[in-house]
């Protein structure tokens, strides 16, 4: 059975909100923790930890990606690294991480429960990784938790950390190693807005209290803007808060500047990653807003800000509408992969290392969202998908815009392996869409394990042969092309041109 992440029940009496507006939490498909963003070159990599979906505790073995390049649509790139990459770590305790890219190597800093922080090294911000130092970088004590790392503009490396305290080290060039000792941050009220005292109450009970309006708790997240550095951090105690401190300095001393945002809905912590990406400010954190969600079943969300003119940040509301403007838009006519999801009803995904991530389980009334992808002028006249039968009959509806506006069914019952199904359009669709995929199946008597669903791709309505080029010196480069002029790596049925010569596939 299907995990209560999202009914049926609860899928219905959302529907017509998520189909219009809402974009958090961010990942609809398992429980998300502890978003570490990073930027590199057109592409926004998200790195999760994934909570367990059954009772409470933190059950956490791995680390999720996720990658976007418009805000709005996020792909799931599957498990990326696992505390099986660390032969010292134990079974459980795959904390909050952070990744940065240093001179074509990735490094990963995990934090493995009560054993320390360490360091994976990979060539992609996919991996594979492998642990230089067999051990942790960091084993100092029990608070060794949520890592930091941000390189200044010097080329000086700094890996920040702590819960209930504040530590850092100037890491070497080669990112695994340090140099000098560990530094303490001193918590103080200027520094953090507050302090935590402890005292014995009237019956002899030990307590703690805060001491100032404010106070770091842990979740350290540092960056370097316009010359100033921000400390962004879970503060106030539990529930949790996220406030920040600026310096002159990544060492400080630093000074703090208030609240940036509430406690999460449905959640006793957050965890901050902040970023500017195709020139926007994004804040991420988490909260347990998902259906069946709690403070230890997360999921990301994501909100655009904008800074102050004196460079501050300001409060920062959390919302469920999220991001919902694309900062660019989709092909179409490049294969997709199933699981790239702006929102969903009832989807999970699965992965093998035959086809990667995919996915799975999929029932009767349960849809993904796909944003703003451009058909251009000539716009698209076919659309196919990659999907095969699971348990029971099932169909694809593939509708633009709204779920009540479908232009094509292919039918997946005959499917027994991963085939390529097409279907004609109703009509040619043109200009910038949002897409549907809704599945729903054949029997309604029989409604679960319909498919599973790998990739899909629309081909462009062909028009004419004129503005293919021919002459290699021209700039044409061999392959195959559709009638409009288009480069086609993924043929799907049609007529196209190769070598200046038309072909029916």
């Amino acid at each position: 059975m299907k995990s209560n992440i999202l009914t049926m029940a609860a899928a219905i009496c959302m529907l017509a909100a998520m189909e219009g507006k809402a974009q958090n939490p961010i990942i609809q498909t398992r429980y998300t923790s502890d978003p570490a963003p990073v930027v590199h070159g057109d592409t926004l990599y998200l790195y999760t930890g994934i909570d367990n979906e059954d009772g409470e505790g933190y059950q956490k073995t791995f680390w999720q990606l996720y990658t976007t390049t418009d805000m709005v649509n996020w792909t799931d790139r599957g498990k990326v690294a696992s505390l099986e990459d660390f032969n010292w770590a134990g079974d459980n305790g795959a904390w909050a991480s952070q990744v940065i890219e240093r001179n074509d190597k990735w490094y990963m800093y995990a934090p493995i429960q009560l054993r320390g922080i360490g360091v994976l090294v990979g060539k992609s911000p996919y991996g594979p990784w492998n642990d230089p130092l067999k051990r942790p970088i960091i084993n100092k004590d029990i608070y060794d938790i949520d890592p930091t790392v941000f390189i200044d503009d010097d080329g000086q490396a700094y890996l920040y950390w702590g819960n209930n305290g504040l530590w850092y080290v100037e890491l070497t060039r080669n990112m695994l190693d340090y140099n000098g000792g560990i530094v303490e941050v001193p918590l103080t009220e200027e520094a953090f807005g507050g302090y935590k005292e402890t005292y014995v109450d009237d019956n002899g009970v030990e307590q703690t209290r805060v001491i100032g309006v404010d106070c770091y708790e842990e979740g350290p997240w540092v960056y370097k803007r316009e010359g100033k550095y921000y400390l962004v951090y879970a503060a106030g105690g539990v529930p949790e808060h996220l406030s920040y401190s600026m310096s002159d300095s990544p060492t400080g001393p630093w000074k703090y500047q208030g609240k940036i945002m509430d406690t999460p809905e449905g959640s006793f912590t957050t965890h901050p990653g902040v970023v500017d990406f195709k020139g926007n400010s994004y804040i991420f954190y988490h909260s347990g807003q998902l259906k069946g969600g709690s403070g230890f079943r997360r999921s990301v969300c994501v909100e655009q800000f904008e800074y102050n003119a004196d460079g501050t940040i300001p409060e920062i509301p959390m919302t469920k509408k999220g991001v919902t403007t694309a900062v660019s838009h989709l092909s179409p006519y490049e294969r997709r992969e199933a699981e790239t999801i702006a929102m969903s009803i009832g989807i999970r995904t699965d992965q093998n290392e035959e086809r990667g991530v995919y996915l799975d389980s999929l029932d009767h009334g349960d849809y993904v969202k796909v944003k703003s992808l451009d058909f251009g002028e000539e716009g698209a006249k076919r659309v196919m998908v990659c999907a095969r039968k699971k348990a029971n009959a099932g169909r694809i509806e593939v509708c633009i815009d709204s779920q009540s506006n479908a232009v094509a069914t292919i039918d997946v019952s005959e499917a027994t392996d991963w085939t390529e199904l097409t279907a004609d359009l109703d009509e040619t669709v043109t200009g910038v869409h949002d897409v549907y995929f809704r599945f729903r199946a054949t029997d309604t008597s029989n409604r679960e394990e319909l498919m599973q669903f790998d990739y899909w791709q629309f081909a462009p309505n062909a028009t004419g042969v004129e503005s293919i080029a021919t002459d290699r010196k021209a700039g044409y480069k061999s392959g195959m092309y559709d009638l409009s002029g288009r480069r086609i790596h993924h043929p799907v049925k049609g007529i196209y041109i190769k070598d200046g010569k038309k072909y029916l596939k």
